[in-house]
């Protein structure tokens, strides 16, 4: 009993196994899959016109067992209303699939909503094909949504056991709040004149219905700023078009007595400033619709502000953007602005002004073939011309080229040049309102100026008015520490130290930069030529004031290099070569200053001038002030004044020695090129020296026909070569010696000149000196 309870337990195991081998008969698994073409947007309470396909898809190993399966589809039960149709009749299929194997259930559902319907498979027709996959759309042209639905509406698929279908879920559209964005398609430029047309409005909704009225508010209100109204009159109401979408368009009108309730409409309101789009119920779209609305307002040019015209969007729709540009309002005419006034360096050549600009009130006031003509103030000339920035103006058919190559000089004083407008094609006028930027003009400004460079703008186009296109400053400050006493006719009189800075890093330049004429611009004007020739500060006192030795100089501040300085012109300049430019502001020092004053100086301050190539590059390339005569002083300063010496005070003492060619001027030894030698009982000292011993000023020597005649103060004083008579302001006085040449130099008995020039003089055998008190 036992052995046959086992046995009959392990043949019952092996008949299990047995079954669960044996392969399964039936359909295969589920491997169908569903989607939509588009999910569209729908709004609530309204039919929604829809073009989208439900997609079904399966392998098509699957397709082929398909015959007899079906699916249910089923929308939403709540809100209750929701229900849809489709177009049967244009039905696609690919792979295995024919539409005549599509059976759709209700047969109505191409006229009559239904919230469910059934699709079923007759049998695959195309049983041979090689496509891997099937598919089945079937198009859905309308959905209706109840009021209050809001979100993704899904269609539930439902499929009976062992359908080739699966079940599931399909979001086929999206319930929300329509939106509405409205756009200007141009922004026209318009006058006070009236019926001026503005820019075409773009209107579109992203969903059928968006653009509605709300009880007594209208779909939409375009309300302009003060000073603009809609124009309603019979040639220029608004009118709109359809460019898609199924919107309600017909016999618009503007105020209707009745207003229709299956067509958009308008009405004004906010004495003329508010334009409202009216949209019914009855023609409210049930798919998006894309409007172009045209328009025309009136100017009321009291109130008008010139500019863009905004109008600003509301109503009961939602709508973006909230304001929008649709106009700019100005007159005819032309204005002219600096857009940047940089700082510019005295005495330098060739340097770029400010940014200017030239802007049509409307399009069409720059006329063909005009003028603009621009003018500097005196002590500034062109350099380069103007040219327009294409990036930063607005051409609208201007030929940027030929502007450009039209400026030329006008005169010879380079100060004026004139440029013509002149357009692209065989235009004659531009296209829009036109704003003209232009940049890198050039001038040259004179050592001498200083201030705003106010350029005067005019010519036949008609501009008129001045514009500030930069500011002018010396390159260089100079300053002395301290401005003492110095008396006339006295020697070695040292003053404080002197300081130049540069405002900016090389203001100072190395290198000589020259001046020509600018063949491209004409006459007068003046561009920079640069050289390799070194460039040199000169320092020059006043007529009469000398350097009465080289004074030490240094850069203290920055890295500008300076050569070794050195005096000329009679010691009335102290010349300080330039040996590289500073990358950093540099302030170079001068100290050990002192001066020798002659008898001629005028009582008063002693100015100190800033010169020389290293800070003016105003000079043509033969080192003349050509372009601004006169005008070659950069910067100066006061380093001391001068006064008299109080009465009876010792103004000078000199020392000349017999056979040495060293003498003293109040202790100071200097040197002449011939020494002294005694004739007769009488001291020849060289005319030169023995002159300005006795306070003659270099210039007041004069040499003519055998005849030395010196100027001091009210005296005028005349020796003749060879002859013993001097002339004192045209008296004959006969001296004891004669005038004579030794060597090429003229002689002069040094105690007749002194006496004669109101010096005393001593003699001394044992030294063989001759000292002169004056």
């Amino acid at each position: 009993m036992r052995k046959s309870r086992k046995l009959i337990a392990i043949l019952a195991t092996l008949a299990m196994l047995a079954t669960l081998l044996v392969p399964m008969v039936g359909p295969a698994a589920a491997a169908t899959t569903y989607g939509v073409s588009t999910v569209m947007p729908v709004s609530a309470g309204q039919d929604n016109t829809l073009s989208t396909y439900l997609q079904i898809s399966m392998d098509t190993t699957t397709a082929l067992a398909s015959t007899g399966s079906k699916v249910v589809f089923s929308l939403p039960s709540s809100p209750s209303g929701f229900a849809l149709k489709l177009d049967t009749a244009n039905i696609k299929t690919t792979g295995a699939f024919a539409a005549s194997d599509v059976g759709i259930t209700p047969s109505t559902i191409n006229t009559t909503p239904a919230s469910e319907f059934t699709v079923t498979l007759s049998g695959p027709t195309n049983t041979t094909t090689t496509a891997t996959t099937s598919t089945i759309s079937i198009p859905i042209t309308m959905l209706r949504v109840p009021g209050g639905a809001t979100g993704d509406i899904k269609l539930t698929a439902s499929a009976p056991p062992g359908s080739v279908f699966s079940n599931g879920e399909i979001v086929i559209a999206t319930a929300g709040s329509g939106q509405v964005t409205l756009a200007a398609e141009s922004v026209e430029s318009i006058s006070s004149d009236a019926d001026q047309k503005i820019g075409v409005i773009d209107i579109k909704e992203n969903m059928g219905g968006a653009l509605k009225d709300s009880g007594s508010d209208a779909a939409v209100k375009l309300t302009l700023p003060p000073g603009f109204t809609w124009d309603t009159s019979a040639s220029y109401q608004p009118s709109v078009s359809a460019t898609w979408g199924n919107l309600g368009i017909s016999a618009v009108s503007t105020n209707p007595s009745t207003p229709p309730t299956n067509s958009l409409y308008f009405t004004t309101g906010n004495s003329g400033r508010e334009l409202a789009i009216h949209v019914p119920s009855g023609a409210a779209s049930t798919q998006a619709t894309f409007l172009k609305l045209t328009a025309y307002i009136n100017v009321d040019e009291s109130v008008a502000k010139k500019g863009d015209v905004t109008i600003t969007i509301s109503g009961a729709a939602t709508v973006s953007p909230s304001s929008l540009v649709v106009a700019k309002y100005g007159e005819y005419g032309l204005s002219v602005s600096a857009l940047t006034s940089p700082d510019l360096v005295a005495g330098k050549a060739a340097q770029k002004i400010g940014k200017f600009q030239v802007a049509e009130g409307l399009k069409g006031s720059l006329i063909k073939d005009r003028t603009i003509t621009l003018t500097l103030p005196d002590g500034v000339k062109w350099a380069a011309k103007p040219v327009i920035d294409a990036s930063a103006s607005t051409l609208a058919g201007i030929d940027q080229s030929a502007v450009d190559n039209s400026w030329q000089a006008v005169g010879s004083d380079g100060r004026t040049i004139k440029g013509t407008i002149k357009f692209t094609g065989s235009a004659t006028s531009t296209t829009d309102a036109a704003t003209l930027v232009f940049k890198d003009a050039k001038v040259t400004v004179s050592p001498a100026f200083a201030g705003n460079l106010d350029v005067t703008v005019g010519g036949s186009q008609g501009l008129t008015g001045t514009i500030t296109v930069g500011k002018v400053a010396a390159g260089v400050n100079v300053k002395a520490s301290s401005t003492p006493d110095v008396k006339i006719g006295l020697s070695d009189q040292a003053t404080g130290d002197v300081s130049i800075t540069e405002v900016a890093a090389s203001n100072i330049n190395s290198t000589i930069t020259y001046t020509k004429d600018n063949a491209s611009l004409g006459t007068g004007t003046v561009d920079s030529d640069s050289s390799n020739t070194q460039a040199q500060i000169v320092l020059e006192l006043p007529s009469g004031v000398t350097f009465s030795s080289t004074p030490a100089v240094s850069v203290v501040e920055g890295d500008l290099q300076i050569d070794t300085p050195k005096t000329q012109n009679d010691s009335r300049e102290l010349v300080i070569p330039v040996k590289s430019t500073s990358t950093k502001p540099s302030t170079i020092k001068i100290s050990g200053i002192k001066l020798t004053v002659d008898r001629t100086v005028p009582e008063g301050v002693l100015v100190l001038k800033v010169k020389g190539t290293a800070v003016n590059e105003t000079l043509d390339s033969s080192g003349k002030d050509t372009y601004f005569p006169g005008a070659t002083t950069v910067a100066k300063a006061i380093i001391a004044n001068c006064v008299t010496p109080a009465p009876g005070e010792q103004k000078s003492t000199v020392v000349f020695k017999v056979g040495d060619t060293k003498f003293t001027v109040n202790g100071v030894e200097q040197t002449m090129d011939v020494a002294p030698y005694v004739k007769n009982g009488r001291t020849y000292v060289p005319v030169r020296y023995s002159a300005e011993a006795v306070g003659v000023a270099p210039e007041n020597i004069l040499y003519s026909g055998g005849k030395v005649t010196l100027l001091k103060g009210d005296k005028v004083v005349q020796f003749t070569i060879g002859s013993n008579v001097m002339l004192i302001n045209g008296v004959a006085v006969t001296m004891d010696v004669k005038a004579e040449v030794t060597n090429g130099r003229t002689m002069l008995p040094f105690r007749w000149v002194a006496q004669a020039l109101g010096a005393s003089v001593d003699w001394d055998p044992n030294s063989q000196a001759v000292t002169m008190t004056l």
